[in-house]
C-alpha cells in the first residue's frame, strides 16, 4: 500500500489535504442524525438527488479507482474535494471520507479513525444497513475500507496503539477476534489463496470450517458465513439468493451484533487479518446483491406475519401463556367513565402529546374531525398531564371557537367539535413511565424525545378507555382519509391479530431489535417487516386476554443493560406482536417525512395519513415550510401575533389555529 500512496503523491497539495480532513473530521453528520435519517431514506445510491452532484458519476470513479488504485487518476483531485458538500448522501459522504483516509499520512489516518465517525464507532452507528442493503445501494464501501485496514496494519503505531489503548486480543464475552492457529490458521490461509486468484472458495470448505471452529463468535466464522453467501448469489435463484441473504446476516452478526455490552468498532475490525471486507468488496464489485430486503423477507412468499400464538407472550424464562389470573384486571372505578360526550359512540381514537406538540395535535384534530363522515360515531381521547390541562383547553376554544360545544357534553373535559366526540384524561407521569422504559440519550437527539411519558400512554389505554377497539395516533400526523374506514377495515382478515399496523418492509425487526443478541430469549424473524406503532388498530378484548401491558414491563425489566432495544416505546410491541399483526394499505401510514426523504406526488396524493416520523416537524423550529413544501403541497405558513396558519389540507389553509 505504500505504493499506492507515493504513485499519487502529486494530490497531496495542502488544499487537498485540508479537505480530506474536513471530509473525515468536520463535515459529516453525527451517528445520531445518521442513525435514523438514512436508514429512512429510500434512493440510497443518491441519483435523485437535486444537490449538484452527479452521484452515479462518483460511483462510477470510486469504483474504476478500486480496480486499479495504484495507478494515477487525474479526476481524484475534484473526487476529494466533493467532501465540502453539503448533503444528505451519507454513504457517498462516507466513501468520499475513506478515500481521503487512502491518501492521508499514516499518523493523520489514525488520527482520524480514533477520533472520527468513520473509525471509533461500530459500522451499524456509521451506516444504519444491514450488509445486504448497503452492498444494494451500489456504493463501493468495503472495497474501500479493504484498503484503508491494510494501510492501518501495515503501521506499528496502529499496533501499539490497538494492543495498549483499544481492545484485548480476546474481549471479556468470549468473542474471538483473529485467527488462533489450529483450524482457524489453516481457512485464514486457503482464504488469503483464494482472493489472491479471484476464484470463488468451495462451499465445503466453509462449511466444514464452521462444524469445527470456535463455539462463540469470531471473526473466521463471519468471513466464513460471507463466503457462503457468495457462492449461493453465483446462482441465479431465487431460494438461493434468500439463502445468501441468510448468511450474510449471519456474518454481520458475528462482527457487529455480537459483543455483549457493546459492538465492535470499525477500527477495531481494520486490525483483524480475516478478509471479511475483501468477501464483500468482490460481491459488491461484482453486483451480485441484485434485490433490497423488502423483496427478500423469511420465508421468501412472507407476505404477512404467520398468525399464531405470539412467541413474544411468552414470559421470560418459560414458554407457557398468561394463565386466567395473571391477566391484568382494571381496578374498579379505574376506566375513567364515558363522558356524555362520547356516549352511544363505537369509534375511540387515542391521541397524546406533550405541551411542545400542541401545534401538531391540533392540527391532527382539524384533519381527523375534517375528513369524518359520521361524525356521530367518533369520540377522540386526549391525553395530558394535570399541568398542560389548562393551556390544552385555552387552546381548544380558540382554535374550534364557533364549532366547540360544551353544553351537555357532561363536564369542563369534554365536549363535541362539529359533532365530533371529545374526552380529556388527566395522567401522571408516574402511571405510564418506569426507568425500564426510557430511552438511550443518543436515541432522542436522532428523533425527539421519546422519553416524554405521553409515547407510553399506549401501554396503558384500558385505563381510561372502555372500547372493544381502539385507534391510536401519535400527534404528527394529518389525516386525510376517514377514520371510521382505518377502524372498520381492521381485523378482516384474522381473529388472532392484535393490532393493525402498515409494515415498514425497508426497515426490518433486526433495525429496532438486537435479535441476534445471546440474550433475545426467542427467536425472531429478523428480516421481517417491522412496523410504526404512531398509527394503528388495537383489538382491546385480546390486548387485555394476553396481558400485553404487564408483558411489555416484564420485557423492559429483562431489558435493563439494554441488550433487547434501545428505544422504549415502540420495540416492546415489535417483540412482544410481530406475528399477532394484521397489515393494512401502505396509505394510512405514510411515514418518514420528519426526515425530509422525498415521496412523488402520487404517494401523496393517494395517502389517508401523513406521519412526521423524525426529528422534524413542521411546527417546530424554523422548519415549519420545508416539511410541507417537501411535499409539493402549497402553503404560505404566517404567524400573526399569536395566531398561526397551520396545514393545509388537500392545498389549501382550512383553520386558524391558536396556540
Amino acid at each position: 500500500m505504500r505504493s499506492l500512496h507515493a504513485s499519487n503523491a502529486h494530490l497531496a497539495t495542502w488544499a487537498t489535504w485540508a479537505t480530506c480532513w474536513a471530509v473525515v473530521a468536520g463535515s459529516t453528520p453525527s451517528p445520531a442524525v445518521v442513525a435514523e435519517k438514512h436508514a429512512s431514506e429510500l434512493d440510497l445510491n443518491c441519483d435523485s438527488y437535486e444537490d449538484g452532484v452527479d452521484w452515479s458519476e462518483v460511483r462510477k470513479r470510486l469504483f474504476e479507482f478500486l480496480v486499479n488504485p495504484s495507478e494515477p487518476h487525474p479526476w481524484l483531485g475534484s473526487l476529494l474535494a466533493l467532501g465540502r458538500t453539503q448533503t444528505d448522501c451519507y454513504i457517498g459522504l462516507c466513501c468520499l471520507g475513506y478515500l481521503a483516509m487512502i491518501f492521508m499520512s499514516p499518523e493523520k489516518r489514525l488520527k482520524a479513525l480514533m477520533h472520527t465517525l468513520f473509525g471509533s464507532v461500530p459500522l451499524w452507528d456509521q451506516i444504519p444497513l444491514s450488509y445486504w442493503d448497503t452492498i444494494h445501494s451500489r456504493w463501493p464501501i468495503f472495497g474501500l475500507l479493504e484498503i484503508v485496514g491494510a494501510q492501518v496494519r501495515d503501521t506499528s503505531e496502529a499496533w501499539e496503539l490497538f494492543w495498549n489503548q483499544s481492545v484485548p486480543a480476546v474481549p471479556s464475552d468470549g468473542a474471538r477476534w483473529d485467527a488462533d492457529g489450529g483450524v482457524d490458521g489453516r481457512f485464514q490461509e486457503i482464504l488469503e489463496k483464494q482472493l489472491a486468484t479471484g476464484a470463488p472458495l468451495p462451499s465445503y470448505t466453509a462449511i466444514r470450517f464452521l462444524s469445527k471452529t470456535w463455539p462463540g463468535c469470531s471473526f473466521g466464522k463471519a468471513t466464513a458465513f460471507l463466503v457462503l453467501a457468495e457462492r449461493l448469489l453465483l446462482v441465479d435463484s431465487n431460494v438461493l439468493t434468500q439463502a445468501a441473504k441468510d448468511f450474510m446476516a449471519l456474518g454481520e452478526a458475528q462482527l457487529d451484533r455480537c459483543a455483549v455490552g457493546r459492538n465492535v468498532t470499525v477500527f477495531e475490525q481494520m486490525m483483524s487479518e480475516w478478509p471479511f471486507w475483501g468477501v464483500l468488496r468482490r460481491v459488491e464489485a461484482n453486483e451480485r446483491v441484485k434485490l433490497p430486503s423488502e423483496q427478500l423477507r423469511t420465508p421468501p412468499q412472507y407476505m404477512s406475519p404467520v398468525l399464531r400464538p405470539a412467541a413474544g407472550l411468552h414470559q421470560p424464562g418459560g414458554f407457557q401463556h398468561p394463565s386466567s389470573s395473571d391477566v391484568a384486571k382494571p381496578k374498579d372505578g379505574n376506566i375513567q367513565a364515558i363522558s356524555r360526550a362520547c356516549e352511544a359512540r363505537d369509534v375511540h381514537v387515542a391521541l397524546s402529546g406533550d405541551g411542545r406538540h400542541m401545534e401538531g395535535l391540533l392540527a391532527a384534530m382539524q384533519s381527523l374531525i375534517l375528513g369524518t363522515k359520521a361524525a356521530e360515531r367518533v369520540c377522540v381521547h386526549v391525553f395530558a398531564l394535570k399541568a398542560e390541562v389548562t393551556g390544552l383547553l385555552a387552546a381548544f376554544r380558540c382554535s374550534f371557537e364557533g364549532r366547540l360545544d360544551q353544553e351537555d357534553a357532561g363536564g369542563e373535559y369534554d365536549f363535541r367539535i362539529d359533532g365530533v366526540g371529545v374526552q380529556i384524561h388527566i395522567f401522571t407521569e408516574s402511571e405510564v413511565l418506569t426507568d425500564d422504559l426510557v430511552v438511550d440519550a443518543g436515541v432522542t437527539l436522532e428523533t425527539g424525545d421519546l422519553n416524554a411519558p405521553h409515547n407510553f400512554v399506549r401501554f396503558y389505554l384500558a385505563k381510561w378507555i372502555s372500547a372493544s377497539r381502539i385507534v391510536y395516533l401519535d400527534t404528527d400526523v394529518i389525516v386525510k382519509g376517514d377514520v371510521c374506514e382505518l377502524h372498520d377495515m381492521a381485523f378482516q382478515s384474522s381473529r388472532e391479530a392484535v393490532l393493525a399496523a402498515v409494515p415498514r418492509r425497508h426497515l426490518p425487526l433486526s433495525f429496532y431489535l438486537k435479535v441476534f443478541s445471546p440474550k433475545m430469549p426467542i427467536w425472531l424473524p429478523s428480516t421481517a417487516p417491522s412496523f410504526n406503532a404512531g398509527v394503528m388498530v388495537i383489538d382491546m378484548k385480546l390486548w387485555e386476554r394476553l396481558n400485553v401491558t404487564n408483558a411489555v414491563l416484564k420485557w423492559a425489566r429483562q431489558n435493563k443493560d439494554r441488550d433487547l432495544w434501545r428505544h422504549g416505546s415502540q420495540p416492546p410491541l415489535l417483540l412482544l406482536l410481530y406475528d399477532r399483526t394484521e397489515w393494512i394499505p401502505d396509505v394510512w401510514n405514510v411515514d418518514g417525512l420528519g426526515h425530509g426523504a422525498p415521496r412523488s406526488p402520487e404517494l401523496i396524493r393517494d395517502a389517508k395519513i401523513l406521519h412526521w416520523t423524525g426529528p422534524l416537524k413542521p411546527w417546530l423550529g424554523g422548519w415549519a415550510v420545508l416539511g410541507l413544501v417537501t411535499l409539493g403541497i402549497p402553503v404560505l405558513p404566517q404567524i400573526l401575533g399569536g395566531w398561526s396558519l397551520v396545514y393545509p389540507i388537500d392545498g389549501h389553509i382550512d383553520q386558524l389555529f391558536c396556540i
